[in-house]
């Protein structure tokens, strides 16, 4: 069996435009690489979850991986994993993200995220520990800080992961959403989650950090956001699914977590805003680990 070496260029795809004559920048582009590759390999198409149905980042790649979509564990489990943390099947979870929102007359609205640095690190750590324990309809909500504000949510005991995201994603478009149950049996921790929300933003309210920032002219982080909920679920690993063993090399948590949660090494390569480099090196390290005896490796670059 041949070694398996996947190069995704993450984000590469492209649309056609009318100002290159009904071609995408991938196709005017000059790409004497890519082009060899393509002459030489094996070309297809593949549908992640359908035709026409454009799936999230996470869902893409737990496809491309060959897992199925009622074995995804949910993003949340993904992020816990690359952050290192502890994950009880009977927990479930919910990424949490501390946000500075402004109360408008139809909802309230998001208006950014703490900084990358300085003081709104220390703030968002203190005040999602604030939020760290709290009850809410028999339910215990525990926060686990990973950066910047953004932190594990684990809900439990008997809760259910089948509710949707307070976080729109899209701030510009929707104000902070209500959590909704998919099924009757989530309707519970749909209803307690709205709950927490809204003790949660009593709580930031009156904290000593935001009338601090506030008297200083600076943003209040004043509400937690909710998204990619799920709980820790069963699957084979990559060995014994596909016979294959291997690392994947990725800057992203999320994606090492997927790693991990799979059987791959999780091989953290940074991006360090030099794409050309950056490849480089995931070519070099994955040349490296088939020399080594890998069958499969996994580059992820998203630039």
């Amino acid at each position: 069996m041949h070694p398996i070496f996947v190069v995704l260029l993450d984000g590469l795809a492209d649309r056609a435009h009318d100002s290159l004559g009904g071609h995408t920048a991938n196709e005017v582009a000059d790409t004497p690489n890519l082009d060899r590759l393509a002459a030489t390999g094996s070309c297809g198409l593949i549908y992640g979850v359908g035709p026409g149905r454009a799936p999230s980042s996470e869902i893409a790649h737990w496809a491309m991986l060959g897992y199925m979509p009622e074995e995804f564990p949910g993003r949340a489990v993904l992020e816990a994993v690359g952050a290192e943390q502890d994950v009880d099947p009977e927990h479930v979870l919910a990424f949490a993200a501390l946000r500075p929102a402004e109360r408008r007359p139809d909802g309230l609205w998001l208006t950014g995220r703490p900084g990358k640095a300085g003081e709104d690190e220390d703030d968002a750590a203190e005040l999602v520990a604030a939020c760290a324990g709290l009850d809410v309809d028999d339910l215990r909500f525990e926060l686990t800080h990973v950066r910047r504000g953004e932190a594990i949510l684990r809900v439990f005991p008997d809760a259910d992961d089948r509710v949707t995201d307070s976080d729109a994603f899209f701030k510009d478009r929707y104000p902070v959403l209500r959590p909704q149950a998919q099924v009757p049996e989530a309707e519970r921790t749909a209803r307690a989650a709205e709950a927490w929300t809204r003790t949660t933003m009593e709580l930031l309210a009156g904290h000593p950090v935001n009338e601090r920032r506030a008297s200083d002219g600076r943003t209040p982080l004043n509400v937690i956001t909710l998204k990619w909920w799920g709980r820790k679920r069963e699957s084979p690993t990559f060995t014994e699914r596909h016979g294959l063993h291997g690392g994947f090399l990725g800057d992203s948590g999320f994606l090492l977590g997927l790693a991990r949660t799979i059987g791959l090494e999780p091989l953290h390569v940074p991006e360090t805003g030099d794409p050309p480099a950056d490849l480089r090196a995931r070519i070099e390290l994955g040349r490296q680990r088939l020399d080594e005896g890998d069958t499969f490796v996994f580059s992820h670059l998203k630039a």
